[in-house]
């Protein structure tokens, strides 16, 4: 008697495999738990207990998705730092208030105080150069800009632009510091200031 074998399954080029499509949702909650944590108390919090803890997902769920704690990490703190794009404003006013803006989202609402200490004192190197590599986007754009303005006569002639942006990045950090939180009113603050100092 001839035995009946199952015909295999021919896999298209293109075509998704048959099985359980990914929830996004679940991806979702996995994403700001890591966040969660990280703002509160740093990368050592992001760990996959915690993450699966926090989020209500076994932790082979996050495993299925992510190599490690480190990768994890990684896609968290890349899904919310996405490359900036061009300020929506002209005037000078209105970009230095842009550039301010993106600067107090990525410390403040992504990194957080657990994130920004974890940063000041180096306490995880690899983090260290991960939030660095996101950074620089940031920063090289925003130097070109104020390049861009000083070259057409907008702002000094002697304009340091590499200086100027870490004078923005330090001045979070020392209202950060002085006051424990940075609020809204930073922003407009800050402008005024290097307003005198740019023009």
């Amino acid at each position: 008697m001839q035995q009946q074998t199952t015909p295999k399954t021919q896999t298209v080029p293109g075509q998704r495999s048959i099985g359980r499509p990914r929830s996004t949702e679940v991806d979702a909650r996995l994403i700001d738990a890591a966040l969660e944590l990280l703002r509160q108390g740093g990368p050592t919090a992001v760990t996959v207990e915690a993450v699966a803890a926090r989020s209500g997902a076994a932790k082979t769920t996050i495993y299925r998705r992510y190599r490690d704690r480190d990768d994890l990490l990684r896609a968290a703190i890349g899904s919310a730092v996405t490359p900036p794009g061009q300020p929506p404003v002209e005037d000078i006013r209105g970009r230095l208030t842009w550039a301010l803006g993106q600067v107090h989202a990525i410390l403040g609402e992504v990194l957080g105080g657990g994130g920004v200490a974890a940063l000041l004192d180096n306490r995880e190197p690899p983090f260290t150069t991960l939030v660095r590599d996101l950074l620089t986007p940031y920063t090289t754009a925003l130097a070109g800009l104020i390049e861009d303005d000083t070259a057409a006569g907008r702002l000094r002639s002697d304009l340091d632009a590499d200086a100027a942006v870490s004078l923005m990045l330090g001045s979070y950090l020392g209202e950060l510091l002085r006051h424990g939180t940075v609020g809204a009113d930073w922003i407009p603050r800050c402008v005024d200031l290097l307003w005198h100092a740019i023009t």
